[in-house]
């Protein structure tokens, strides 16, 4: 798990360090004291978040398991998807990343450039298979966790979508 936090966690939780402030954030009033910061909307969004990662991953391990009589190559489209599943949706609670302002700090795309050349790499490379547990996997199968990253893409849009209604409602 250590493993797969640095490759895929760490260097997106660096960039969103040095990421542009949101707008308008020394406008709003502080927190009282004692408040925490896990609200109920951030503690349902990341429990609805982490379930869908969570089944969508357990998914692709049975599509590897069933369509290509390999659990290990399951577990390697799982692990590439779950890597380019990008940082860029934790910018934001509620702001949508499908505008340009998505891509306007250069730490970030630099490191979402960075991720995606190791989510391909995990797979391809033998230092990094033998160290993350990883098999080599062809494009039909990396198309597999494309398709999967998109799917957690638009399904947290979505949850982003909704939480902007509620909020203006």
């Amino acid at each position: 798990m250590l493993w797969i936090h640095f490759v895929v966690n760490a260097s997106f939780g660096f960039a969103l360090g040095f990421d542009r402030e949101s707008p308008g954030l020394m406008r709003r009033r502080p927190r009282p004291r004692g408040e925490s910061v896990l609200t109920r909307p951030v503690l349902v969004t990341v429990g609805a978040g982490g379930l869908a990662i969570t089944v969508l991953l357990l998914a692709l391990i049975e599509l590897g398991r069933h369509h290509f009589d390999s659990v290990g190559t399951g577990r390697s489209i799982a692990f590439t998807a779950f890597a380019l599943f990008a940082a860029f949706e934790c910018r934001s609670e509620t702001d949508s990343v499908l505008t340009t302002s998505t891509f306007d700090s250069r730490q970030m795309n630099w490191v979402a450039l960075t991720q995606f050349v190791l989510a391909v790499l995990v797979t391809q490379l033998d230092g990094f298979r033998r160290i993350l547990g990883t098999t080599r996997i062809d494009a039909r199968r990396f198309g597999w966790a494309l398709l999967a990253a998109l799917a957690l893409l638009l399904l947290w849009e979505a949850g982003k979508f909704l939480a902007r209604r509620i909020r203006n409602a």
